[in-house]
């Protein structure tokens, strides 16, 4: 790579910085150590056995600069990492500050019934909604896990 396009980058990523510590919008706080990605919502549809979720997010400052730069496919390994604890999921579409994730046997069919065990999620969304089968939903608050009750 030539100098020139170093340096550039450089300071692209340093205003970028620059002006994400001057700008009062973003709280620091919200972003745990190490993470770089905030879930304001989680989504879970219920398909059967299987899901369809939506999460939206935002990213900090840095992560917005380097998705800018490189694109949104880099985010993958990180939502894969919320759904640590399932065991077949496939993401189908990642943007800017959502996506779309399709999870394969989360539940078991039992006779006429749909059993759903409780997981545990890799970040804490600020709202996780569970829409059954039956279209009746459940809002949960700053979810560690996704526990069924009904």
């Amino acid at each position: 790579m030539k100098v020139k396009a170093i340096i550039t980058i450089a300071l692209i990523i340093s205003a970028a910085l620059m002006a994400a510590k001057i700008s009062p919008g973003e709280d620091s706080e919200q972003f745990g150590e190490g993470n770089y990605i905030h879930i304001d919502t989680m989504v879970i549809e219920f398909n059967r056995t299987d899901a369809n979720v939506q999460i939206k997010y935002h990213l900090s400052p840095f992560a917005q600069v380097y998705m800018f730069m490189f694109g949104s496919k880099h985010l993958e390994p990180k939502i894969k990492d919320i759904f640590f604890d399932f065991e077949n999921i496939e993401v189908r579409r990642i943007g800017r500050s959502s996506a779309l994730i399709h999870v394969n046997d989360i539940s078991r069919h039992d006779d006429e019934y749909y059993l759903h065990d409780s997981r545990e999620l890799g970040i804490q969304p600020d709202i996780l909604t569970l829409v059954y089968p039956d279209r009746t939903r459940q809002n949960i608050e700053y979810a560690r896990a996704i526990q069924f009750h009904l």
